[in-house]
């Protein structure tokens, strides 16, 4: 499921304000339903996605409660800990900032984090 939000950062010492595009792909894991074939309920993983990219959108991410330092390690890692609460199945979260081919991102999955608990 994808799902895109602007927002303005910064990451002292490297970098002043500025703002990106982001893009997000959550990525899920599960049984298929034996009628639709599904493994998600897609009204339901819509709900989730859009309590998470809502206050994301538009935003200053450095003012967000767990998103001091915003890098987007630390970006990824906030929407899969929201995520992973609403949302079986979560296997991992792609976010990237900028231009398609010349921005950045990572891929945050939080399994041995949330195995450790």
């Amino acid at each position: 499921m994808k799902f895109t939000f602007e927002a303005a950062h910064q990451s002292p010492p490297g970098s002043g304000l500025h703002g990106h595009s982001f893009r997000d792909v959550v990525y899920l894991n599960g049984n298929p339903d034996l009628v639709f074939g599904w493994t998600h309920n897609l009204f339901e993983v819509e709900t989730a996605i859009e309590a998470i990219r809502k206050p994301l959108d538009h935003s200053y991410l450095n003012a967000i409660e767990g998103l001091a330092v915003p890098s987007s390690e630390n970006a990824a890692g906030w929407i899969w800990r929201r995520l992973d609460r609403t949302l079986p199945g979560l296997d991992r979260v792609l976010l990237r900032g900028g231009l398609d081919d010349a921005g950045e991102g990572c891929c945050y999955s939080g399994h041995a984090f949330r195995d450790a608990a």
